[in-house]
């Protein structure tokens, strides 16, 4: 019954987001950000002052969709942060309508899923405004371009949740190409998941 429960929540996630044609915000200026980590101490662009750029996901806890992409971002973080291209995982959901993404429960899964990656709580959902974020788990690659970080990738992890050695490994490729100076593609790549409900202001 949990099994249908949870695949019935993944349709229904999905659905919501494909209904809705997602805007490019390739190009946009980044301003440097900081908030909390679920690991303990406060984010901010210091951290990692070598990056060539940075893979930014927002996701959340209660998300089946982002829920199977765990492993592969703790994959990508050990294996791009030490070249210069960390992943950095924000989650944007509201923490009074949905009681599973407080910042305890936070806590709680950098522990069970064995986080490495920085996990943020964007607690006023301003980081998440400003990259115009959607869903969850959408993905963009931020990169200094001129001495600001610019967004220069916009789309998914990868085009397979469910098999990953079936995937192509979109976000891979992006920073394959960085790292190599090549040129990024500036299509957006649809992503599904669940949606990100903003506050009234």
């Amino acid at each position: 019954m949990l099994k249908l429960c949870c695949t019935l929540v993944l349709l229904f996630c999905s659905a919501i987001s494909s209904l809705s044609v997602e805007t490019s915000n390739i190009g946009r200026v980044i301003t440097p950000f900081s908030a909390p980590m679920a690991q303990g101490g406060d984010f901010s662009f210091e951290n990692f002052p070598q990056a060539k750029a940075m893979a930014i996901v927002f996701t959340c806890n209660h998300c089946p969709f982002a829920e199977l992409y765990i492993r592969r971002m703790n994959d990508f973080h050990r294996e791009f942060a030490p070249l210069g291209i960390p992943l950095i995982a924000i989650n944007p959901m509201d923490s009074l309508l949905y009681e599973d993404e407080t910042f305890e429960e936070m806590k709680k899964k950098v522990i069970r899923d064995s986080i490495v990656f920085p996990y943020l709580q964007d607690h006023a959902q301003s980081i998440a405004s400003m990259f115009n974020a959607s869903h969850t788990p959408q993905t963009f690659v931020i990169q200094q371009v001129s001495g600001m970080w610019k967004i220069v990738y916009q789309g998914i992890i990868d085009d397979n949740g469910k098999f990953p050695e079936l995937a192509t490994p979109h976000l891979k490729n992006t920073a394959k190409a960085i790292l190599s100076n090549l040129s990024i593609p500036k299509d957006v790549i649809a992503s599904f998941g669940c949606k990100i409900n903003y506050r009234s202001p």
